[in-house]
């Protein structure tokens, strides 16, 4: 398990090295830059453009300029942002990665709340009125977009029904009291995901149900909850957690246009504010916690699968 757990941080590590690169170099190929007429207010001054230029490194070559932001990077320096006055990168991330992860997860809890349950149910009543209303709702779901979801789910809270301001993801993550800000938009964030984790667990509650075991459960006399729950859920969650592992990390990376629309303070937002004003610092930054997000989730998907089944071994 340690050698499999060494080798897997290795290869996190040497994929971030290339993501790191690819980045870098697509970002340089980009006309423009963070000091140029379309990224600031207002146009510098020739001489103020020159002197910015040199003070930050830019005026080097693109592989010196990468080989110093890498010496930087293992020292845990993720350089500075151009668009806020030098200020450090990762107290930037600091500052957004709260909302942005808070809303992942709760996004994640629409998603295993009710996609989990949901599936299990239409399992259960198979062919049944439950059963094709359960996969109307994640046809539905699914074949709706998040954003588009997010508009529907703004028109009826904020305009129809004026419970909650447009806004409402404003100082989201501030404070307890903030949390319900974020509900609706983990609902327009995790819907789809939801729906296409029912039918995963329809699908594999399905196959569960028909296994010897099973039968065997129900033979010896105990109540069908016990047969769904503690013996065919447990084998039927395999295949959904496979599944779990790159949703989450899709939630928690991909909320940029959800945290836009509802104003959620994220990461996300700040995201294409440092690509529209060509803030190289934050656009490497969030880009490689992207990343590594991405991997270590897909890491813990990878050592959880010996817990459901310990006929699982990782080598």
């Amino acid at each position: 398990m340690a050698r499999y757990i060494a080798a897997r941080l290795l290869w996190t590590v040497v994929t971030l090295f290339a993501l790191a690169a690819i980045t870098f170099a697509l970002m340089h190929r980009v006309p423009g830059g963070p000091f140029d007429a379309a990224s600031v207010d207002r146009p510098l001054p020739a001489a103020v453009l020159e002197a910015q230029q040199a003070y930050y490194g830019l005026d080097d070559p693109v592989p010196v300029q990468f080989g110093r932001y890498l010496g930087h990077l293992v020292r845990g320096n993720l350089g500075v942002s151009f668009a806020q006055q030098g200020r450090p990168v990762t107290d930037l991330m600091l500052d957004k990665m709260w909302p942005s992860l808070l809303l992942g997860l709760m996004a994640f809890g629409v998603v295993v709340g009710g996609g989990v349950p949901l599936g299990v149910l239409a399992a259960t009543h198979r062919g049944r009125a439950v059963d094709t209303v359960a996969l109307g709702v994640a046809t539905a779901l699914a074949a709706v977009p998040s954003f588009v979801l997010a508009f529907v789910l703004l028109l009826i809270f904020s305009v129809w029904l004026g419970w909650t301001p447009v806004f409402m993801g404003a100082g989201f993550g501030e404070s307890l009291s903030s949390l319900p800000r974020g509900i609706v938009p983990a609902i327009a964030l995790g819907a789809p995901a939801m729906a296409l984790i029912s039918r995963i667990t329809r699908a594999s509650m399905l196959e569960a149900l028909e296994q010897d075991y099973v039968r065997t459960a129900r033979a010896k006399g105990l109540s069908p909850l016990a047969v769904t729950l503690r013996h065919a859920l447990r084998n039927a969650l395999i295949p959904v957690v496979t599944v779990l592992g790159p949703v989450l990390a899709g939630l928690i990376t991909g909320s940029i246009i959800i945290e836009s629309i509802f104003g959620v303070p994220g990461i996300g937002s700040a995201f294409i504010t440092s690509v529209t004003a060509r803030d190289y610092g934050v656009i490497m930054g969030t880009t490689l916690l992207y990343g590594a997000v991405i991997m270590l989730v897909n890491l813990a998907v990878d050592l959880a699968y010996p817990v459901l089944d310990p006929r699982v071994t990782l080598r």
